[in-house]
């Protein structure tokens, strides 16, 4: 299985309510959300620290969880579920630094 596929799989078992999904999802994805959280603070030169990035992090986590994973059932799979992730996951972003 590709990367690719195996990302699908991951956002497909969510969408799906399956058991252990979601920590998989936030195993595979933790690194990249955090690494978006400190692109964005960079680039807005906002100064967080650890704390403050991991509860951006969890916020974004609650964003995807929410209503039943909604923000995944939009999902097409045309993409990388990575490149939809960061993508999300930076819009959500810009407005949880603003707010720090």
């Amino acid at each position: 299985m590709s990367f690719l596929e195996y990302d699908h799989a991951i956002v497909r078992a969510c969408v799906e309510e399956r058991r252990d999904a979601w920590e998989d999802f936030v195993d595979r994805f933790m690194d990249l959300t955090l690494r978006v959280v400190e692109s964005v603070a960079e680039r807005r030169a906002k100064r967080l620290d650890d704390e403050e990035k991991i509860e951006i992090c969890e916020a974004i986590f609650r964003a995807f969880r929410y209503d039943r994973y909604r923000l995944l059932r939009e999902f097409r799979y045309k993409s990388a579920a990575s490149t939809y992730l960061t993508v999300v996951a930076r819009r959500l972003a810009v407005a949880l630094v603003d707010e720090s």
